[in-house]
């Protein structure tokens, strides 16, 4: 995970703090959805869609392995977090805030979590089209860290709601 920081998602917060009536000083982070080479033109589509997905509130969770968290050196979020979810190039695309943290291990991952995560490609949910996606994504960054990769990886499931969408109207959520 890479925390983005720039002069465009400073203003991009500033403007989602007053629609939705938060202190800026509010706990929040600046990240895509998953960190990516951006040659990999393949990973770059998903990661702009996700977010496509989050602002039109088709997205409602997230998965990540928890030694990544360790080992990129990001702080782990907590309950009442706001994420400003950016795109590829670093683009801010909407706020979402963390309602609900699980961590289990990567195979014990149920089917309604894995359904929260939104369509991706197909636009079918299925457990078995999230745990093919994200065994492979995993089994990559594993191989990055020089970590095995175990089928019982524990993994941080992060559940949200889109709070601030300009791009897609929503009212003010809590």
């Amino acid at each position: 995970m890479i925390i983005h920081e720039s002069s465009e998602i400073d203003a991009f917060w500033a403007k989602a703090c007053t629609a939705i009536g938060v202190d800026e000083a509010s706990r929040h982070y600046a990240l895509p959805f998953a960190e990516c080479d951006k040659k990999d033109e393949e990973i770059s589509e998903v990661i702009n869609v996700l977010a496509d997905l989050a602002a039109r509130t088709l997205k409602r969770g997230t998965c990540h392995q928890q030694m990544q968290f360790e080992l990129d050196n990001i702080p782990m979020r907590r309950v009442g977090d706001y994420w400003i979810v950016v795109d590829v190039e670093g683009r801010p695309v909407c706020v979402v805030k963390i309602i609900g943290i699980n961590i289990v291990p990567f195979n014990q991952v149920g089917p309604e979590f894995a359904a929260s995560e939104g369509p991706e490609r197909d636009l079918i949910p299925s457990h078995e089209n999230w745990s093919f996606g994200h065994r492979r994504y995993f089994k990559s960054q594993c191989e990055r860290w020089g970590a095995p990769w175990r089928e019982d990886n524990p993994v941080v499931c992060e559940s949200f709601i889109t709070v601030y969408s300009p791009d897609y109207p929503l009212g003010i959520r809590d």
